[in-house]
């Protein structure tokens, strides 16, 4: 198997006060290893976004319509840089064959559910 680049948007990009984040990611189908980075807005379409770097895992599925899973992890830096902190972030994504899926996440204590979600994946 080869590796997998994965680009996406969780959230609803027609909404301007839906949370989103964009995700752009490496797999290796093999080891079901993820990397990558991850941008969020959480709704305010005029702040800065929280941009950091994720780890997680990717399987296939056989279930129902969803073809892949990811699961992913990781801390965001505050994008205030006189606030030296970090919050943890982890989302979850359900993959269908055609390009959309459905996916929930936490970040700063707010969790988001059935959040729709479109990707491309290119095999390196």
């Amino acid at each position: 198997m080869s590796t997998l680049i994965i680009r996406g948007t969780m959230g609803s990009t027609v909404n301007l006060n839906s949370p989103i984040v964009n995700f752009n990611l490496t797999a290796d189908p093999e080891t079901h290893k993820v990397h990558g980075s991850v941008e969020i807005t959480l709704g305010n379409p005029g702040d800065k976004p929280y941009k950091g770097n994720v780890t997680g895992t990717l399987y296939a599925t056989g279930f129902k319509q969803f073809v892949k899973v990811i699961s992913l992890n990781g801390y965001i830096p505050s994008n205030n840089p006189i606030t030296p902190i970090e919050f943890g972030f982890n989302a979850n994504m359900g993959l269908e064959a055609d390009g959309e899926g459905v996916a929930g996440f936490n970040f700063k204590g707010q969790h988001f559910e059935e959040l729709p979600v479109t990707y491309k994946i290119m095999e390196l």
